[in-house]
């Protein structure tokens, strides 16, 4: 009875908090290796020759932007149900904002070698781990009732393993892909935030 009395509550929030740092100090240094272009001269054609410099730069960084949004989105409604934390939970968060803070590294690596199997295959495995890693972690919170402080609808339950397990699937196409047609690497990249941005059934349960 002594030991429960004296047992720590390790709500969320801190976690949470560490989690806000990350993707705000990754999608800043997203911005921050963007590659200015120079532009030789005063005419349109000057400036259109500058700007097919930095196209790949440019594309990846709206990519990866978007994704890792959706990405904090999904991390901050995990934390709608999930109220508390242990060590092996938060372990699994460390693993996640790791994957996190190397998506800079991967979308820079990506926009210097776009068309090339290597770069697409670096960029696809380092999306589908954070999004494996913040899965795991998921799965793991929401299997151990006491720490909820909410029920977790059936419907939300069935939804969030599609959303969670869509990516990775969809970035080993891209990556197998790329082997034979590494422009159709790049186009799935593109459209699979889009999907992630369309409405879906957890929609009823935002505000």
């Amino acid at each position: 009875m002594n030991e429960e009395k004296h047992k720590l509550s390790m709500v969320s929030g801190r976690l949470e908090a560490l989690g806000d740092g990350i993707f705000s100090v990754a999608m800043t240094i997203l911005a921050i290796e963007l590659v200015l272009p120079v532009v030789n001269g005063n005419k349109w054609i000057d400036f259109m020759h500058a700007m097919s410099q930095s196209w790949s730069g440019l594309l990846c960084y709206m990519i990866s932007f978007i994704v890792l949004g959706i990405m904090w989105f999904g991390h901050r409604m995990m934390f709608e149900y999930i109220g508390k934390t242990n060590r092996y939970f938060i372990f699994l968060g460390v693993l996640f904002y790791m994957m996190v803070c190397l998506v800079p590294f991967s979308t820079r690596f990506l926009a210097n070698n776009t068309l090339h199997w290597f770069a697409i295959l670096v960029y696809g495995l380092n999306l589908s781990l954070c999004n494996l890693t913040l899965y795991c972690q998921w799965l793991y919170g929401t299997s151990r009732l006491h720490m909820l402080h909410r029920e977790i609808p059936a419907d939300v339950k069935k939804e969030a393993h599609i959303q969670f397990l869509l990516s990775p699937v969809v970035y080993a196409i891209a990556v197998g892909i790329s082997f034979f047609y590494p422009i159709a690497s790049i186009v799935i990249f593109i459209i699979t935030p889009i999907v992630y941005l369309l409405p879906s059934k957890l929609d009823k349960y935002l505000p």
